[in-house]
């Protein structure tokens, strides 16, 4: 049946709102109405400013601007249809592009801002709406809705410089949603039940525009500022297609006083999530729960530092498993599957909670963010599933506190100090000191009085309530220890874009300070501690990407210095010290790549391509599979300038280690061993690039010190010790294959230093050449 529908024009400009009354002949041709289309043409609203309130404390959004996108035209159009279709009131509404802005966001009582927005974009939706909740009787019923953002451009505005989120789109399907008002206990909360609903999102880069340019001149979205040539660069895309489920509860009062408090009881299910640069980082079967009984809550607050907004909880619980995960190519083997069971809760005065400032670091101007957070999370596990095969890091705890700051910065460069730059303080403006303070071009994560700790108790293999194995201590090549105290400073400052196309590049300098780190450790707390422990590490030009060969680390120039003041061994505050452990590294070109893919099959304890071959050498074949984690592990040890003084040289940027013992009044007293100047090279030095073996045709140091490992979790052959006999079947553990191979590692020499003699070189010239050693361990429960 053919529906005629009364049209009814809407003219609304410079905000003045006039209707048209439609004349006799056009109501001569009206003959029924089935529903109702409603047009609005509009030049936009404005508002000096928009504020919430809250316990005395207010947020506000100044010079607020929602109107036409000016690439588009003056006015924007909106249509709206209404109509009534099987029981409900369908409501769509389709508009063309439009433009919001924010000024500025600030809290009364700073002086500071969170920045300022703007964002392009065009919005449709179709409501299906009918009575009715989850009782049928009250409540609204959302059944077949859908909610769309397209062609969306976001410019996050930090001290003239811009984050820009392109190519947004996001659509909602509410399957089976409904809205209730239900009693919460504590009093009525808003129910948004998920029903079977569908959440796609897409985002096709990230990129940064630090020349500042007003984003309302680009021609399009997608159009940076030219004036930055980094501006076409992006962090990357992402996609996901979520399957929701649950529940979301709000309800009003926060922590105390007035605020607002949510709680989730969300799940997902049969979903995708994508990250991609060149390669790809993909779960294809996504999965988990987001679930807080006591709820999240954001109050308004203020204290001796100024005004924030408090978003916190007493309990969250995420549980989420990354199925099907793949990194890299994907046609390349998988890694498996990877589960957090992540458990938030406040215990005593360690609490969870996050206090959003406006201003970002004080070095900077006065946009930005500052974050207080405090953390605490007990009793959770990560577990990862190689060919049905599971592996538990259990126990996992950390807690903390800190400081953390988020800014668009821009460096001073070579030139000079320019506007809208840092260049550091008197003394410390060179970029390639690690005393350097000033700042770097991207986005900066500050970092300040970060006081925290983590610990795991150990594996399990084969099911979370397995006995606790060893094993972690094949980790600590990776500087993954078992556990952790730690206090930390510095910044990461990240710019898109990898070492080619996308992805991030960064600047990093990082100061931990009073840390115990654990090498390998009981249920008891004893083990093998670096006790005392001054750690600094500098990144200069690093860069990581996702490629076929998955994710690409490379350090770009790498130095750092490990100053452990006791090597203990029991306690980690009270062990017998083994004496004191220097270590500086100076790296250049290192890289840690991790893929999907493990070891696959291979010999064991002999060599051969297959299982007759291994076997005739006395091996066993095992195939582990075609799931797991490949990680190639590259360091390239730069050689300094060499010495024959009798000091022991005190570089900055060199490969040595110290080991003191019998120190008689603090460090430096004592005893020493000093292996110095230890360097890698591809075994062809010559004079012809002045022996130093950092490059060039001759002398060339590309190979460097090598490590490469393959991480299953598969079954493998144990003899019990008592019978003789294999058991039966073959217990599950954490296989580990391993090699490690290097064409030459040169040592300038090893000198030993009395306290009162002073330096003596023992040894001049050390060379080892051409290792390639292979090895297999498979942890097991030892019972």
């Amino acid at each position: 049946m053919r529906k005629t529908i009364l049209t009814i024009s809407v003219l609304m400009a410079n905000s003045a709102l006039a209707m048209q009354a439609l004349d006799d002949d056009a109501l001569a041709d009206v003959s029924g109405q089935a529903g109702i289309s409603l047009e609005t043409v509009s030049s936009g609203v404005t508002a000096s400013k928009i504020s919430y309130s809250q316990d005395g404390q207010s947020l506000n959004l100044n010079n607020v601007s929602v109107g036409s996108d000016p690439r588009a035209g003056s006015q924007t159009t909106t249509t709206r249809t209404v109509d009534v279709v099987d029981g409900r009131v369908v409501m769509q509404s389709q508009s063309t592009a439009k433009k919001a802005s924010v000024a500025s966001i600030t809290m009364a009582g700073s002086s500071n801002s969170f920045g300022a927005v703007n964002a392009f974009y065009t919005l449709g939706s179709t409501l299906k709406v009918k009575g009715g909740g989850s009782s049928g009787v009250s409540g609204i019923d959302l059944d077949g809705s859908r909610l769309s953002l397209t062609s969306a451009t976001l410019y996050y505005r930090d001290n003239g410089h811009d984050l820009i989120v392109d190519g947004v789109s996001l659509d909602a399907y509410l399957n089976a949603a409904y809205i209730d008002v239900i009693n919460g206990g504590s009093g009525s909360e808003i129910q948004l039940n998920l029903g079977t609903s569908r959440f796609v999102g897409q985002i096709n880069g990230i990129r940064m525009d630090l020349a500042q340019n007003d984003p309302a001149t680009a021609v399009t979205p997608s159009t940076p500022d030219t004036r930055d040539p980094n501006a076409t660069r992006s962090f990357g895309s992402l996609s996901m297609d979520l399957s929701l489920g649950g529940s979301i509860r709000i309800a009003g009062g926060g922590a105390s006083g007035d605020g607002l408090r949510i709680k989730p009881n969300i799940s997902f299910s049969n979903s995708l999530f994508q990250y991609q640069d060149t390669g790809i980082l993909r779960a294809e079967n996504f999965s988990g729960t987001i679930i807080s009984n006591s709820g999240i809550t954001l109050d308004l607050a203020s204290d001796a530092r100024g005004p924030y907004a408090q978003l916190a909880f007493a309990d969250l619980n995420l549980n989420t498993t990354f199925g099907g995960l793949i990194m890299g190519n994907p046609t390349n083997q998988k890694l498996g599957s990877l589960g957090l069971d992540l458990n938030f809760v406040d215990q005593g005065s360690l609490k969870n909670w996050l206090k959003l400032r406006p201003g970002g670091a004080t070095t900077s101007a006065a946009q930005g963010v500052t974050a207080d957070v405090s953390w605490n999370m007990a009793n959770s596990s990560a577990v990862v599933t190689d060919n049905g095969n599971s592996m538990w890091f259990s126990g996992l705890k950390t807690n903390g506190t800190g400081t953390f700051t988020l800014d668009l910065t821009k460096g001073c460069g070579t030139g000079g100090v320019s506007s809208g730059c840092y260049a550091g303080t008197s003394g410390n403006t060179d970029p390639s000191k690690g005393n350097y303070n000033g700042h770097f071009d991207g986005l900066r994560i500050g970092l300040n009085n970060v006081v925290g700790s983590y610990s795991f108790d150990g594996l399990r293999v084969g099911s979370p309530t397995a006995p606790l194995q060893g094993g972690t201590e094949l980790l600590v090549l990776a500087e993954i220890f078992p556990a952790y105290d730690f206090t930390l400073n510095g910044h990461f400052t990240l710019l898109a874009g990898g070492s080619s196309g996308n992805g991030v590049r960064y600047n990093a300098d990082l100061f931990i300070t009073d840390a115990r780190a654990a090498l390998t450790v009981d249920e008891t707390g004893k083990g093998l501690w670096l006790s005392g422990t001054n750690y600094e590490m500098h990144f200069r030009n690093g860069s990581v990407d996702v490629t076929n060969n998955g994710i690409e680390l490379n350090k770009g120039e790498y130095w750092s210095k490990l100053d452990v003041n006791d090597v203990r061994w029991g306690n980690k505050t009270t062990g017998t010290s083994l004496g004191r452990l220097v270590l500086k590294r100076y790296e250049l070109g290192s890289t840690l790549a991790v893929s999907s893919g493990g070891a696959g099959a291979l010999c064991v304890g002999g060599t051969g391509t297959n299982p007759g071959t291994c076997s005739a050498s006395g091996g066993r074949w095992e195939d582990r599979g075609n799931e797991g984690i490949t990680a190639k592990l590259k360091n390239v040890w730069v050689k300094g300038a060499s010495s024959t003084a009798n000091v022991v040289v005190g570089d900055e940027k060199r490969n040595q280690i110290i080991w003191e013992t019998s120190r008689s009044g603090g460090n430096g007293t004592g005893s020493q061993l000093v292996v110095d100047n230890l360097h890698t090279a591809d075994g062809n030095a010559s004079t012809a690039n002045g022996g130093n073996n950092t490059g060039g045709t001759n002398g060339t140091n590309a190979y460097g010190f090598n490590v490469d490992l393959n991480l299953d979790v598969a079954p493998t052959k144990v003899k019990n010790k008592t019978t003789g006999q294999y058991v039966n079947p073959d217990p599950l553990g954490f296989a580990v294959n391993g090699r490690v191979h290097f064409k030459e590692i040169n040592i300038d020499r090893v000198q030993h230093v009395h306290p009162t003699g002073g330096a003596v070189t023992s040894m001049y010239g050390v060379k080892l050449q051409n290792a390639d050693i292979s090895a297999n361990m498979t942890a097991t429960p030892i019972n």
